[in-house]
């Protein structure tokens, strides 16, 4: 099984391209599945059918779903939403505003990071195809197994030792209940499985993510920050897509300023873009709806390529040892040296790029090393490592 993930600035028509992903996929034989994680859902809308949080067939050897936060969360984490729903009702709070408070930020994004999980362990279908909400969320949505394990990192054992200690008395000095140990044992659980996500994630092979554009100024100035944050994050971003393409026999005058500024970002985006395959896609007469529309765009998408197929084979941050020492890159296609501050902690480093921060966990064998030297070499973040048990300074 591949994973592909399509995101973009909203209003870019990143519906449609997954939608005619999925369909190319399936039309090639392949068993494919095409899942919307955007609250906004409009893959149903492409498909022209009533999509649910089950998948449904669309078309041969294609099913289809729109993701449902709220079941999703009471079947994966039932344990969590109880304890959330008796801390506030015993503050005073009535059981429906309970039920809407409970919904904790990033829990929604989260369910979608578990339902990709869910469908690479079951290994019905061979290909899986993501509609991702515009970009800020989808980033978020990525960067949460990182933040997840900051917070088990640092606070998770402490708190559970604190309420462990607690317990025995809490009833008769708190105003409110402590977390039950099931409480805990689903985090713990929870923070397991979003680890295997992410190592899907960040494999090349497994999973890539494609980014959709248009030839204008804001999208393409998105775009090219996505390119460094997925990339901050270890995501592997394979392709560029630049969709609603002005073709050549429209001739109107009305149009023809336009299509010059679309001449002009579209050669913007191959200059800056280099090496990354780029695509393009027509801007059809009428609306990309339904199957016979999405065929349309598939075939014009891929012809007889294979939709699903890795374009990348390096992921954006690797490790490279050399006589002794290590080096660490981080590939930053857009980033200038004076936007990137470095601070090394034990085993992790810590990267800003504008107002992006990442916690990197080391590997074992690199975080017995120091970080000594950083710079931006061909578009990426080389930072050097080297044997010494020294305190690790600002870099």
């Amino acid at each position: 099984m591949r994973i592909v993930l399509y995101t973009g600035k909203g209003g870019v028509g990143k519906t449609c391209v997954s939608a005619a992903a999925a369909l190319a996929a399936a039309r090639r034989g392949q068993r494919t599945v095409v899942m919307s994680s955007d609250r906004a859902h409009s893959l149903g809308d492409a498909f022209q059918v009533d999509l649910g949080p089950n998948p449904i067939s669309v078309a041969p050897n294609l099913d289809a779903l729109e993701i449902d936060p709220g079941s999703e969360i009471e079947e994966h984490w039932g344990e969590i939403q109880d304890y959330m729903r008796r801390l506030l009702t015993s503050q005073g709070g009535d059981a429906i505003r309970a039920d809407e408070v409970a919904m904790l930020p990033g829990l929604e994004e989260l369910c979608t990071l578990l339902r990709l999980k869910d469908f690479w362990d079951q290994g019905t279908y061979d290909a899986l195809v993501v509609d991702c909400a515009p970009t800020g969320a989808t980033l978020r949505l990525l960067s949460l197994p990182e933040v997840f394990g900051w917070y088990m990192r640092r606070l998770f054992h402490l708190e559970r030792a604190a309420v462990g200690v607690l317990r025995p008395t809490a009833g008769w000095v708190l105003p409110f209940p402590l977390p039950p140990d099931d409480f805990y044992a689903a985090i713990q659980a929870l923070y397991c499985r979003l680890l295997d996500v992410a190592a899907l994630l960040q494999d090349p092979v497994s999973s890539g993510v494609r980014l959709v554009t248009i030839p204008e100024q804001m999208a393409v100035e998105e775009t090219k920050r996505a390119l460094t944050e997925f990339s901050l994050y270890g995501m592997c971003v394979e392709q560029v897509v630049i969709n609603r393409v002005m073709p050549d026999e429209v001739t109107d005058p009305y149009l023809e300023a336009t299509k010059a500024v679309q001449r002009r970002w579209m050669k913007q985006i191959r200059e800056d873009f280099s090496p990354l395959p780029i695509e393009q896609a027509k801007l059809f007469a009428g609306e990309i709806a339904g199957l016979e529309a999405l065929r349309q765009l598939a075939e014009h998408l891929f012809g007889d390529a294979d939709p699903m197929a890795a374009l990348r084979s390096e992921p954006p941050v690797r490790i490279e040892e050399t006589d002794g020492a290590c080096r660490l890159i981080v590939d930053l296609q857009f980033a200038a040296r004076g936007e990137v501050e470095l601070m090394q902690h034990g085993d992790e480093l810590v990267l800003e790029i504008g107002s992006s921060r990442r916690n990197l966990l080391l590997p074992r064998g690199l975080a017995r090393m120091r970080a000594t030297r950083a710079r931006i070499e061909d578009g990426s973040l080389v930072v050097e490592f080297v044997k010494d048990e020294g305190v690790a300074k600002p870099l």
